[in-house]
């Protein structure tokens, strides 16, 4: 095998060159030049490369979770879909975040390529959604305690252009993602959805999303936080990465439980950026959304930090949050993805846990305490209990809201009023 190499953009500009040695190592060094921002907060600018260690968990991360994900990509791209090399060499140049990708014969050309966009019929979106894979037996009984035992979450991106739905050739950037639910989990993005406008009326900050069918096809739209609109019309991008790759760690470890990271790293990590005590109040609030709610998927993927230059680091908007609590083996069953001070059991928390916490989160060096998490635990589920039922009243026209509310809406009520009572004692 020769030697290969890709150039690597960030935010259009010329950040670095992949390489792959003749042996199929992997390595990444930035231009001696460059000044921007690094590719990752665990690949900061400096003149020496990085090696396959720090630099395969980042190049992963831009990438499919599911193996049978990657699959479909590799068959395009002719490798192997566990080759992140090849896989970036094929789908590269729309990533997460402000990254691209491309061989070094095309990097002059990069800045130069038209952006097109192709408009897209609702049949034609419907298509799209009915390929990602139905379920004929999703259920409410689903036994899983994980989200991705069912089989990573399928999606895919599109720009809304000039008032249309668009696929996007040449450097055009895509602005929203459609996924039509976990397979195996009934209603699972219309659960999703509910739970992110909770989120919203709550007073979190939560992307912007939309519930839409196409040709009969449900999904929901997620507006990418990682694009922004330029005052001419054309789309930008903002350079984001999941707290996996910031720390440095295999998609495949992005649960605690599977010695992915926890509350201490994250709290080590957040410390070192710009803001550090806002990025850790946006942080606990989300964690304490995700257990009153029951969305017990809050791993270190599903939260992100988008970069600036040096330390410039902002905890992203939240995003990929939806309630176990309407299936009722998984109630049952399921633990959270991160636990607060060791508690991790749905409807269960109490003073000492959040005391242990605030200790594991070094609280005290952000400026808070275990009373500020008592209290920020007691206003967010007050919000909840206040704001649900008038929530659940204001999509009732939705198809299959109602199927929802009947097995959601008193289970939840049940764990964000149990939690309460938990820490009120």
């Amino acid at each position: 095998m020769a030697q290969s190499e890709l150039a690597v953009f960030i935010a259009g500009e010329p950040a670095g060159t992949l390489i792959r040695s003749s042996t199929g190592l992997l390595s990444f060094a930035y231009h001696k030049d460059y000044q921007g921002v690094a590719l990752s907060r665990s690949m900061p600018c400096r003149p020496e490369p990085y090696p396959q260690k720090t630099v395969l968990p980042y190049l992963f991360g831009l990438l499919p979770d599911a193996e049978e994900s990657r699959a479909s990509v590799a068959r395009e791209a002719g490798c192997s879909p566990n080759n992140a090399f090849g896989l970036l060499s094929y789908i590269g140049l729309d990533c997460p975040g402000a990254v691209q990708f491309c061989t070094p014969d095309k990097a002059a050309e990069l800045g130069k390529r038209e952006s097109a966009y192709v408009p897209l019929s609702d049949k034609e979106i419907g298509q799209r959604l009915e390929q990602l894979g139905t379920d004929a037996e999703a259920s409410w009984m689903a036994e899983r305690e994980r989200w991705s035992l069912a089989g990573n979450q399928d999606k895919f991106a599109l720009a809304w252009h000039e008032g249309q739905w668009c696929s996007c050739t040449g450097a055009a950037p895509t602005t929203h993602i459609f996924k039509n639910g976990i397979r195996g989990f009934r209603l699972e993005a219309l659960d999703e959805f509910f739970c992110m406008k909770l989120a919203t009326a709550c007073g979190l900050l939560a992307a912007d999303v939309s519930y839409k069918l196409f040709d009969g096809k449900p999904c929901i739209i997620v507006k990418r936080f990682d694009r922004m609109e330029r005052e001419d019309g054309t789309v930008g991008r903002i350079h984001q990465e999941d707290l996996c790759q910031a720390l440095s760690y295999m998609p495949s470890q992005k649960y605690a439980s599977d010695g992915g990271p926890a509350v201490p790293e994250i709290a080590a990590l957040l410390l070192g950026t710009f803001a550090p005590r806002e990025n850790m109040e946006h942080f606990v609030e989300d964690l304490f959304f995700c257990c009153l709610t029951g969305a017990i998927d809050a791993h270190a993927k599903n939260y992100a930090l988008l970069l600036g230059t040096k330390d410039v680091a902002f905890l992203s908007p939240l995003y990929d949050v939806a309630s176990v609590l309407g299936y009722s083996e998984m109630r049952r069953k399921a633990r959270l993805a991160m636990s607060i001070g060791g508690e991790n059991r749905l409807g269960r928390m109490s003073r000492q846990a959040l005391e242990r916490f605030a200790k594991a989160g070094r609280l005290d060096e952000f400026g808070l305490d275990v009373s500020w998490c008592i209290s920020l635990m007691q206003d967010i589920g007050e919000e909840i209990l206040a704001k649900e039922a008038g929530l659940f009243d204001e999509m009732a026209d939705i198809p299959g809201m109602e199927e929802l509310r009947a097995h959601l809406e008193a289970p939840l009520v049940e764990n964000v009023s149990s939690i309460l009572a938990c820490i009120s004692s």
